[in-house]
């Protein structure tokens, strides 16, 4: 009897189990090897690396970015008025206003445009050694290297294509952030002249949310309203792009001459990032002022929207440069020093 109660229940245990097996995955199936990690890591180099210190520059300069965009669209006279504005009127939001879009868009569209350089540059170097029977990159690598033409027209090249081809992506998500960083000045136009910093209730006034604008504008002016200032968003991020990289990788390779080959990535890349990222501003800037002011009126009212073209034309189209060469510097000093730092440790990992 009790030889047949066991023979019974064996079968429905070992049942019970294989089912609670199949039902319960194996946490070990969610765990990766080292091997793969590292595997996973080296072919993905250049998209965790980009990721990762874009999350951390875009984070350490929205407060920045928040008082350059105000500057860009009213006529304050000075940086000093402008911070001075925000605190009276919008309080500490008004400094992290608008973060979610460059930390989400910002982080998609750097990976994207870093993908697409180092592709185009390993493509457009293959391309000139087979012209030249000389590779612009093995010489750029080699300790001690000056620049040379080829090289500096190769990186030059497969920045411009980097640019462009960003640029669909980022150019809503920019759109959205501009939005919701002015949606408090362009909606009290007229309470926004500098002698009403001192009322405090703006500090109250409802802020745009970034699905809010996004989707506001898609009522008011369609799917092609999210490409209001498309062209000259093209135009800026397509030359930046193109004097971004080939001014970075330029004094890197000097400064790697001057200060030696010691694989520190605070050393040259930090200050080829500093150098890189105030150059193409002196370019570009006044396409950027103007792509701002377009796409920051928006959704005002049509008075409102008046009031603030008429106030924007009396100013310069370099207004802000000055906040945006701070911002742009400190931004990728850390970017640049992060990414190069982060693609060495991926490099020292074990195969």
């Amino acid at each position: 009897m009790t030889s047949d109660n066991s023979s019974e229940h064996a079968p429905l245990s070992s049942s019970t189990h294989h089912t609670s097996t199949a039902i319960m995955p194996d946490r070990k199936a969610w765990n990766m090897d080292e091997a793969t990690r590292n595997r996973l890591l080296k072919k993905y180099k250049t998209q965790v690396a980009s990721g990762a210190s874009t999350i951390c520059a875009t984070l350490a300069v929205t407060p920045l970015e928040n008082v350059k965009t105000r500057m860009q669209t009213h006529n304050f006279k000075n940086i000093w008025q402008c911070v001075r504005y925000l605190w009276r009127t919008e309080g500490p939001r008004g400094y992290v206003a608008g973060a979610l879009p460059p930390l989400a868009s910002v982080t998609v569209v750097r990976v994207v445009n870093f993908t697409v350089y180092n592709a185009f540059k390993d493509i457009i170097a293959d391309n000139v050694e087979r012209v030249t029977g000389s590779n612009p990159l093995h010489h750029y690598k080699q300790p001690g290297s000056t620049p040379t033409v080829t090289g500096v027209l190769t990186f030059t090249t497969a920045g411009l294509l980097a640019g462009l081809l960003a640029s669909p992506i980022a150019c809503p998500f920019e759109l959205a952030k501009n939005v919701v960083q002015t949606s408090v000045l362009v909606s009290n136009r007229a309470m926004a002249a500098p002698d009403a910093a001192r009322d405090p209730s703006l500090r109250h006034k409802p802020r745009l949310g970034t699905v809010q604008a996004i989707k506001q504008i898609y009522v008011r002016h369609g799917f092609w309203g999210l490409y209001t200032g498309f062209r000259l968003h093209a135009l800026r991020d397509t030359v930046g792009s193109g004097l971004y990289f080939s001014v970075y990788e330029t004094v890197k390779q000097v400064a790697a001459k001057e200060l030696g080959q010691d694989k520190n990535p605070f050393g040259a890349p930090m200050l080829a990032g500093a150098v890189c990222s105030t150059v193409p501003w002196f370019c570009t800037y006044p396409l950027d002022t103007r792509k701002t002011r377009a796409q920051s009126v928006l959704l005002g009212k049509s008075s409102e929207i008046g009031e603030a073209s008429q106030a924007v034309a009396k100013s310069s189209m370099y207004k802000g440069l000055s906040i945006i060469l701070i911002r742009t510097g400190v931004n990728n000093m850390i970017l640049l020093s992060i990414f190069e730092y982060i693609r060495i440790r991926i490099d020292e990992l074990p195969n």
